[in-house]
């Protein structure tokens, strides 16, 4: 494993700005509907831990609780949307969107989540891992009537 990076970021009109330390240059797509519908796209971010983030900028910064167990954090002014993390561990899972970063060109494809949702509209070549939803929350340990 390689040593942390601290990355700096933020959103489109520069009401949010932050830093945070990235364990790995490595980047994950996501293909849930939220995360489609939320970011126009797939979804690509780096994880760390959400006691790795700090803020010189949060003027923009809401919060939506999107699911029972999950809140994403966009940009309230410009809507960049900027982060995902698990409700009840703000300082555990974090997910910060690898394009919202200043510098993101080193991050190298680790996988894809929720491919069983990915639409059959778009494919991204290569073998990196699919991980499916239910492979995806019972690692997260999260039971499938919690994820709706």
């Amino acid at each position: 494993m390689t040593e942390p990076t601290t990355r700096s970021g933020g959103c489109l009109c520069g009401a949010v700005r932050f830093e945070v330390a990235v364990p790995e240059a490595k980047f994950a797509i996501c293909h849930c509907g939220m995360c489609r519908k939320w970011s126009a796209g797939p979804f690509m971010t780096v994880h760390t831990r959400g006691d790795q983030l700090r803020f010189f900028r949060e003027e923009g910064l809401t919060w939506y609780q999107g699911s029972a167990w999950a809140q994403r954090g966009f940009c309230s002014l410009c809507g960049t949307s900027l982060f995902w993390r698990q409700a009840a561990h703000p300082e555990q899972d974090m997910a910060v969107s690898s394009e919202a970063l200043d510098e993101a060109d080193d991050l190298v494809l680790d996988r894809h989540i929720y491919v069983d949702a990915q639409p059959a509209r778009y494919q991204f070549a290569g073998d990196e891992p699919r991980v499916t939803e239910a492979e995806l929350m019972a690692k997260m340990g999260i039971s499938p009537d919690e994820n709706e």
